[in-house]
């Protein structure tokens, strides 16, 4: 029969918390960057030269 209590590997990670913490950083960076449109347009000015 099946418990309500939950499994140890049912639980979240601390290292999966982590990761998913990065991803929203990443996401809210970018997110922020469409705010300025200039900061966009020189950072593919900057990568572009480097071709």
């Amino acid at each position: 029969m099946a418990t309500s209590e939950a499994r140890p590997a049912d639980r979240i990670r601390p290292g999966r918390w982590l990761g998913w913490l990065a991803v929203m950083v990443v996401l809210a960076l970018v997110f922020l960057a469409y705010l300025r449109p200039e900061l966009a347009l020189d950072l593919a000015g900057r990568l572009w030269s480097c071709f």
